[in-house]
């Protein structure tokens, strides 16, 4: 974490109930950070398919998360398949808020996630 003023790392276990694309990860202000990176990984997952991560920014002020028209999609979808993590870092210029999305496979499992925020 050098060349960095701070970091804060934060964690968090999602419990998959359905299949319907929900907020995994609430919108943080990161209008003062550089940069995000985001792990994510399915404990006990066999999905052939995966659960699908989105991640979603706003320039303006928090606004409605999970709305077209306050949020928009930054960069691919992410696929976490079978017990598997993927690791995705972000600059966070210009962006004044962030927030995660995810699209089950299936109900049955968890999958954790950890955010280090670096300024």
């Amino acid at each position: 974490m050098a060349n960095f003023k701070s970091a804060i790392l934060t964690t968090g276990t999602y419990t998959k109930s359905g299949t319907a694309e929900v907020q995994m990860i609430e919108p943080v202000n990161v209008s003062n950070e550089d940069r995000l990176s985001f792990q994510f990984y399915n404990v006990n997952g066999s999905d052939a398919v995966g659960d699908v991560v989105r991640v979603y920014g706003r320039l303006g002020d928090e606004g409605s998360f999970f709305s077209a028209s306050d949020y928009t999609q930054i960069g691919d979808d992410i696929t976490v398949t079978g017990a598997t993590s993927v690791l995705k870092s972000i600059a966070t210029t210009g962006l004044n808020w962030c927030g995660v999305t995810i699209e089950p496979e299936t109900g049955s499992n968890t999958m954790t996630h950890q955010m280090l925020r670096q300024a």
